[in-house]
C-alpha cells in the first residue's frame, strides 16, 4: 500500500525541478547574498508546490499555526485536524535548507526523540546562488535528502553521548523538578553539563548572557567525531541503518572536508588498493579525491 510518506518522498524531486524553473524565471537578482533569508523562501515554496502536486490525492500539507519543531504537517483532506491530539494527521515534516556557499550551515535538527513519531520526515535542501546570465543570479536547488527522522535522531543522539554529552533524566533533573512533572526529561546537555536548547533546565544555562549552547543537532556538526569510540559508533550505525547511511552520504557528498576528516587515512588507502589504484606518495586529500572517482565509493566506505 502506498502511504503518505511514500507519496511525499516520491514527489519531492519533481517539486524541486518546478521550483528551479520558477527561480530561474522569477527570483533573479544581481548578486547573490548568502544571508538573504532565501533558504526560508525555498522551504516554503516546497510546501506550496507539493500541495499543488497533491491536489488530486487524499492528503495535503498544512503549516503549523504555532511555533513547534515541525514546519509542516501532512493531513487527510476529509478529516478534522487537531494539532494537540494529532487527529487527522498522517505525519509531520521538518524542513531545513543549507546554502552550499556558506562557511557553516546554521541549520539544526534538535527535536527530541520523544517529540517525533515513526513516520515523521526530515527534508534537507542544499542550494546555491547560480549565475543564469551575464548579470543575474538565482537560487537553485542542487539536491535534497528526505526520509524518516527516527534513524537520524538515533545517529545524532548516539554521537552526542560519545562526545561526552548527556540527556536529562527526570529523576535527576538539575532544576530539581518533581519526577512525575519534570518538563526537562530528555533535554540534551553538552559535555560541560550545559543545556543545548532553551527548553533545557534553567540552572544549566552556560552563563548569564548565554542562555543555551545551541550546538546540538547541527546538520553537519552532529556527524563529527573526535575519538575512537565515537568513530566506531559512527561506522556501526552507518553499516546498520540504510537511512543513516543515506543521510551521511548526502552530507559528505557536498561537504568534502567532513568526509575527509571522518576517516583515518588507512581506510582510504585500503579501499583504493583493493580497486588497484596507486596510493603511494598521495596526500590524504588526494587519496579521497581518487576514491571519489569510484561510482559506489560511499558504499565501500560504509562496508569498510
Amino acid at each position: 500500500m502506498t502511504t503518505a510518506k511514500d507519496i511525499i518522498i516520491s514527489l519531492s524531486s519533481k517539486v524541486f525541478d518546478e521550483i528551479n524553473k520558477f527561480s530561474s524565471g522569477v527570483l533573479q537578482t544581481r548578486g547573490g547574498r548568502i544571508g538573504s533569508g532565501m533558504g526560508l523562501l525555498i522551504e516554503a515554496l516546497w510546501g506550496y508546490y507539493l500541495n499543488h502536486e497533491l491536489r488530486d490525492s487524499n492528503i495535503e500539507l498544512a503549516w503549523f499555526p504555532d511555533h513547534q519543531y515541525n514546519d509542516f504537517v501532512c493531513l487527510y483532506k476529509n478529516q478534522e485536524w487537531s494539532p494537540e491530539t494529532k487527529e487527522g494527521e498522517a505525519l509531520r515534516i521538518e524542513v531545513k535548507s543549507m546554502n552550499i556557499g556558506a562557511d557553516e550551515s546554521k541549520a539544526h535538527f534538535d527535536v527530541l526523540h520523544e517529540e517525533a513519531s515513526e513516520n515523521d520526515l526530515l527534508l534537507v535542501i542544499v542550494w546555491e546562488w547560480r549565475r543564469i546570465d551575464d548579470k543575474h543570479f538565482a537560487p537553485i536547488i542542487i539536491d535534497h535528502f528526505i526520509d524518516v527522522v527516527m534513524p537520524i535522531i538515533h545517529l545524532r543522539d548516539q554521537l552526542h553521548l560519545r562526545r561526552g554529552g548527556s540527556f536529562v533524566d527526570h529523576y535527576h533533573c538539575p532544576d530539581e523538578c518533581a519526577p512525575e512533572s519534570c518538563v526537562h526529561d530528555g533535554e540534551p546537555l553538552n559535555a560541560s553539563g550545559k543545556r543545548e536548547r532553551l527548553s533545557g533546565p534553567y540552572f544549566t544555562k552556560p552563563s548569564e548572557k548565554v542562555l543555551y549552547a545551541a550546538n546540538f543537532g547541527g546538520l553537519i556538526r552532529m556527524l563529527k567525531t573526535s575519538s575512537s569510540s565515537a568513530r566506531d559508533e559512527f561506522f556501526k550505525i552507518r553499516r546498520e541503518s540504510d537511512v543513516a547511511h543515506k543521510y551521511i552520504s548526502f552530507i559528505h557528498r557536498y561537504y568534502f572536508d567532513e568526509e575527509l576528516n571522518q576517516y583515518p587515512v588507512e581506510v582510504f588507502k585500503d579501499l583504493l588498493k583493493v580497486q588497484g589504484i596507486v596510493t603511494k606518495g598521495k596526500s590524504k586529500r588526494e587519496l579521497l579525491l581518487s576514491l571519489r572517482t569510484i561510482e559506489n565509493y560511499q558504499e565501500l566506505l560504509r562496508n569498510h
